[in-house]
Protein backbone atom coordinates (compact mmCIF):
# COMPACT_ATOMS: atom_id res chain seq x y z
CA UNK A 1 0.00 0.00 0.00
CA UNK A 2 1.52 3.30 -1.08
CA UNK A 3 1.27 6.56 0.94
CA UNK A 4 -1.06 8.23 -1.54
CA UNK A 5 -3.36 5.21 -1.68
CA UNK A 6 -4.79 5.56 1.81
CA UNK A 7 -7.07 8.32 3.01
CA UNK A 8 -8.45 9.11 6.45
CA UNK A 9 -12.08 10.03 6.06
CA UNK A 10 -14.26 11.84 8.55
CA UNK A 11 -17.82 12.61 7.47
CA UNK A 12 -21.05 11.26 6.05
CA UNK A 13 -22.03 9.17 3.07
CA UNK A 14 -21.68 11.80 0.28
CA UNK A 15 -18.08 12.40 1.32
CA UNK A 16 -17.40 8.67 1.22
CA UNK A 17 -18.73 8.56 -2.34
CA UNK A 18 -16.55 11.54 -3.29
CA UNK A 19 -13.44 9.85 -1.86
CA UNK A 20 -14.22 6.66 -3.79
CA UNK A 21 -14.64 8.61 -7.00
CA UNK A 22 -11.36 10.46 -6.51
CA UNK A 23 -9.44 7.24 -5.88
CA UNK A 24 -11.13 5.64 -8.87
CA UNK A 25 -9.56 8.33 -11.02
CA UNK A 26 -6.12 6.93 -10.15
CA UNK A 27 -7.07 3.57 -11.68
CA UNK A 28 -7.02 2.59 -15.33
CA UNK A 29 -10.02 3.85 -17.30
CA UNK A 30 -13.06 1.71 -16.52
CA UNK A 31 -14.49 1.96 -20.02
CA UNK A 32 -13.48 3.72 -23.23
CA UNK A 33 -16.53 5.46 -24.67
CA UNK A 34 -17.17 5.93 -28.39
CA UNK A 35 -17.25 9.50 -29.71
CA UNK A 36 -19.15 10.06 -32.99
CA UNK A 37 -19.89 13.11 -35.12
CA UNK A 38 -16.32 14.42 -35.45
CA UNK A 39 -15.99 16.71 -38.50
CA UNK A 40 -13.33 15.92 -41.10
CA UNK A 41 -10.00 17.63 -40.39
CA UNK A 42 -11.24 18.95 -37.05
CA UNK A 43 -8.51 20.94 -35.23
CA UNK A 44 -8.98 18.86 -32.09
CA UNK A 45 -9.47 15.31 -30.84
CA UNK A 46 -11.86 14.01 -28.17
CA UNK A 47 -11.60 11.00 -25.84
CA UNK A 48 -14.11 10.02 -23.15
CA UNK A 49 -14.07 7.59 -20.24
CA UNK A 50 -16.49 6.88 -17.41
CA UNK A 51 -16.77 5.07 -14.10
CA UNK A 52 -19.96 4.74 -12.03
CA UNK A 53 -19.37 8.16 -10.45
CA UNK A 54 -18.18 10.41 -13.28
CA UNK A 55 -17.89 11.01 -17.01
CA UNK A 56 -14.58 12.52 -18.11
CA UNK A 57 -14.06 14.09 -21.55
CA UNK A 58 -10.63 15.17 -22.77
CA UNK A 59 -10.39 17.62 -25.67
CA UNK A 60 -6.96 18.20 -27.23
CA UNK A 61 -6.94 21.42 -29.25
CA UNK A 62 -4.30 22.05 -31.88
CA UNK A 63 -1.98 24.99 -31.32
CA UNK A 64 -3.63 28.28 -32.19
CA UNK A 65 -7.17 27.00 -31.59
CA UNK A 66 -9.37 27.51 -28.56
CA UNK A 67 -12.82 26.63 -27.19
CA UNK A 68 -14.95 28.61 -24.75
CA UNK A 69 -15.64 27.93 -21.09
CA UNK A 70 -18.26 30.70 -20.83
CA UNK A 71 -20.10 33.28 -22.88
CA UNK A 72 -17.72 36.15 -23.66
CA UNK A 73 -19.74 37.53 -26.53
CA UNK A 74 -18.13 35.27 -29.10
CA UNK A 75 -18.22 31.50 -29.45
CA UNK A 76 -20.62 29.01 -27.93
CA UNK A 77 -19.45 27.69 -24.52
CA UNK A 78 -18.75 23.98 -24.06
CA UNK A 79 -21.70 21.97 -22.77
CA UNK A 80 -22.02 18.30 -21.88
CA UNK A 81 -25.51 16.83 -21.42
CA UNK A 82 -26.16 13.29 -20.19
CA UNK A 83 -28.96 11.80 -22.30
CA UNK A 84 -32.31 10.87 -20.75
CA UNK A 85 -32.01 7.34 -22.16
CA UNK A 86 -28.76 6.77 -20.27
CA UNK A 87 -28.49 4.49 -17.23
CA UNK A 88 -26.87 7.46 -15.46
CA UNK A 89 -27.87 11.04 -14.75
CA UNK A 90 -25.67 14.09 -14.34
CA UNK A 91 -25.16 15.46 -10.83
CA UNK A 92 -24.22 19.10 -10.24
CA UNK A 93 -22.54 21.48 -12.64
CA UNK A 94 -20.05 20.58 -15.35
CA UNK A 95 -16.50 20.96 -14.03
CA UNK A 96 -14.24 22.91 -16.43
CA UNK A 97 -10.56 23.84 -16.07
CA UNK A 98 -9.51 27.41 -15.37
CA UNK A 99 -9.91 29.54 -18.47
CA UNK A 100 -8.01 32.49 -19.89
CA UNK A 101 -10.54 35.27 -20.40
CA UNK A 102 -13.19 32.66 -21.17
CA UNK A 103 -10.96 30.75 -23.62
CA UNK A 104 -9.66 27.19 -23.22
CA UNK A 105 -6.43 26.14 -24.92
CA UNK A 106 -4.42 22.95 -25.37
CA UNK A 107 -5.58 19.93 -23.37
CA UNK A 108 -9.02 20.54 -21.87
CA UNK A 109 -10.39 18.01 -19.37
CA UNK A 110 -14.02 18.33 -18.33
CA UNK A 111 -15.86 16.24 -15.75
CA UNK A 112 -19.52 15.54 -15.13
CA UNK A 113 -20.42 13.70 -11.90
CA UNK A 114 -22.89 10.85 -12.35
CA UNK A 115 -25.42 8.82 -10.42
CA UNK A 116 -27.05 5.56 -11.62
CA UNK A 117 -30.74 5.69 -12.44
CA UNK A 118 -31.13 1.94 -13.05
CA UNK A 119 -32.63 -0.34 -10.40
CA UNK A 120 -29.90 -1.45 -7.97
CA UNK A 121 -30.79 -5.12 -8.53
CA UNK A 122 -29.90 -4.86 -12.23
CA UNK A 123 -27.12 -2.27 -12.00
CA UNK A 124 -24.49 -4.78 -13.19
CA UNK A 125 -26.52 -6.06 -16.18
CA UNK A 126 -25.21 -4.95 -19.57
CA UNK A 127 -28.44 -3.13 -20.46
CA UNK A 128 -28.11 -1.04 -17.30
CA UNK A 129 -24.51 0.11 -17.70
CA UNK A 130 -24.83 2.39 -20.73
CA UNK A 131 -23.90 6.06 -20.43
CA UNK A 132 -24.84 8.37 -23.28
CA UNK A 133 -24.15 12.10 -23.56
CA UNK A 134 -23.98 15.00 -26.02
CA UNK A 135 -20.97 17.33 -26.21
CA UNK A 136 -21.49 20.75 -27.81
CA UNK A 137 -18.64 23.14 -28.50
CA UNK A 138 -17.35 25.81 -30.85
CA UNK A 139 -13.66 26.20 -31.72
CA UNK A 140 -11.93 29.25 -33.12
CA UNK A 141 -8.49 30.46 -34.14
CA UNK A 142 -7.29 34.03 -34.68
CA UNK A 143 -9.06 34.26 -38.04
CA UNK A 144 -12.25 32.20 -37.87
CA UNK A 145 -14.73 30.19 -35.84
CA UNK A 146 -16.00 26.87 -37.10
CA UNK A 147 -19.77 26.25 -36.95
CA UNK A 148 -21.05 24.80 -33.64
CA UNK A 149 -20.19 21.10 -33.34
CA UNK A 150 -22.31 18.42 -31.67
CA UNK A 151 -20.72 15.11 -30.73
CA UNK A 152 -22.32 11.98 -29.28
CA UNK A 153 -20.57 10.02 -26.52
CA UNK A 154 -21.75 6.53 -25.67
CA UNK A 155 -20.51 3.30 -24.09
CA UNK A 156 -20.80 0.83 -21.24
CA UNK A 157 -19.51 1.61 -17.78
CA UNK A 158 -17.84 -1.28 -15.97
CA UNK A 159 -18.83 -1.27 -12.28
CA UNK A 160 -15.99 -0.77 -9.81
CA UNK A 161 -15.44 -3.63 -7.34
CA UNK A 162 -15.37 -2.39 -3.75
CA UNK A 163 -14.27 -4.46 -0.76
CA UNK A 164 -16.12 -3.24 2.34
CA UNK A 165 -14.28 -4.12 5.56
CA UNK A 166 -16.15 -3.63 8.84
CA UNK A 167 -15.87 -4.83 12.43
CA UNK A 168 -18.76 -7.25 12.04
CA UNK A 169 -21.51 -8.22 9.61
CA UNK A 170 -24.25 -6.14 11.19
CA UNK A 171 -26.84 -3.48 10.32
CA UNK A 172 -24.15 -0.82 10.10
CA UNK A 173 -22.24 -2.81 7.47
CA UNK A 174 -25.43 -3.64 5.57
CA UNK A 175 -26.39 0.04 5.40
CA UNK A 176 -23.03 1.05 3.91
CA UNK A 177 -23.09 -1.84 1.45
CA UNK A 178 -26.57 -0.83 0.29
CA UNK A 179 -25.46 2.79 -0.13
CA UNK A 180 -22.56 1.75 -2.39
CA UNK A 181 -24.57 -0.81 -4.37
CA UNK A 182 -27.28 1.73 -5.15
CA UNK A 183 -24.60 3.97 -6.66
CA UNK A 184 -23.32 1.40 -9.13
CA UNK A 185 -20.49 -0.30 -7.20
CA UNK A 186 -20.20 -4.09 -6.91
CA UNK A 187 -19.67 -4.69 -3.20
CA UNK A 188 -17.96 -7.61 -1.48
CA UNK A 189 -18.14 -7.54 2.33
CA UNK A 190 -15.75 -8.93 4.90
CA UNK A 191 -14.57 -8.13 8.43
CA UNK A 192 -11.27 -7.07 9.99
CA UNK A 193 -10.74 -10.55 11.55
CA UNK A 194 -11.34 -12.24 8.15
CA UNK A 195 -9.76 -9.88 5.58
CA UNK A 196 -6.71 -11.20 3.71
CA UNK A 197 -4.30 -9.86 1.08
CA UNK A 198 -5.67 -12.03 -1.74
CA UNK A 199 -9.17 -10.63 -1.29
CA UNK A 200 -7.83 -7.05 -1.12
CA UNK A 201 -5.73 -7.45 -4.26
CA UNK A 202 -8.73 -8.73 -6.26
CA UNK A 203 -10.76 -5.51 -5.81
CA UNK A 204 -10.58 -2.07 -7.43
CA UNK A 205 -11.09 -0.15 -4.17
CA UNK A 206 -11.30 -0.89 -0.44
CA UNK A 207 -13.42 0.84 2.19
CA UNK A 208 -12.06 0.10 5.67
CA UNK A 209 -14.89 1.42 7.83
CA UNK A 210 -15.22 2.38 11.51
CA UNK A 211 -18.01 2.90 13.97
CA UNK A 212 -17.68 5.39 16.79
CA UNK A 213 -14.57 5.42 18.97
CA UNK A 214 -14.34 2.35 21.23
CA UNK A 215 -17.30 0.65 19.52
CA UNK A 216 -15.32 -1.55 17.16
CA UNK A 217 -14.66 -4.59 19.34
CA UNK A 218 -12.38 -7.14 17.70
CA UNK A 219 -12.02 -4.87 14.67
CA UNK A 220 -9.96 -2.48 16.77
CA UNK A 221 -7.54 -5.26 17.67
CA UNK A 222 -7.29 -6.49 14.08
CA UNK A 223 -7.03 -3.16 12.26
CA UNK A 224 -3.29 -2.89 12.89
CA UNK A 225 -2.85 -6.26 11.15
CA UNK A 226 -4.58 -5.07 7.97
CA UNK A 227 -2.88 -6.83 5.02
CA UNK A 228 -0.50 -4.96 2.75
CA UNK A 229 -2.07 -4.33 -0.65
CA UNK A 230 -1.61 -2.06 -3.64
CA UNK A 231 -5.36 -1.64 -3.98
CA UNK A 232 -6.34 1.94 -3.02
CA UNK A 233 -7.97 2.21 0.41
CA UNK A 234 -10.40 4.69 1.90
CA UNK A 235 -9.59 4.29 5.61
CA UNK A 236 -12.46 5.69 7.64
CA UNK A 237 -12.41 7.03 11.19
CA UNK A 238 -10.61 5.57 14.21
CA UNK A 239 -9.75 2.19 12.68
CA UNK A 240 -8.52 3.96 9.57
CA UNK A 241 -6.16 5.91 11.81
CA UNK A 242 -4.85 2.62 13.26
CA UNK A 243 -4.28 1.22 9.76
CA UNK A 244 -2.32 4.30 8.73
CA UNK A 245 -0.16 4.13 11.85
CA UNK A 246 0.46 0.40 11.50
CA UNK A 247 1.64 0.78 7.91
CA UNK A 248 3.96 3.65 8.81
CA UNK A 249 2.50 6.08 6.32
CA UNK A 250 4.10 9.51 6.50
CA UNK A 251 1.48 11.01 4.19
CA UNK A 252 -2.21 10.42 3.54
CA UNK A 253 -4.82 12.17 1.46
CA UNK A 254 -5.81 14.03 4.64
CA UNK A 255 -9.17 14.66 6.23
CA UNK A 256 -12.18 15.06 3.98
Amino acid sequence: MTPNACGLLRGRAPRLLLALALLAGALAAQGNLVVTGMPDRAPFTVEATADPARLVVQIDLKEGWHAYARDVGGGEPISLTVSKGSAFAGVGKLHLPKDEGGELHGRVKITQWLRPVADAKTATDEDHRVVSATLNLMVCDAMQCLPPIELTIRGKVEPLRVLLVTSSEDEHAARIGKFLTERGFVVKATTYPQVDAKTCDAQDLIVADSKLFRQDGEGGRKARDFPRTRTPIVAVGFLGHLIIEAHGLAMTSGYI
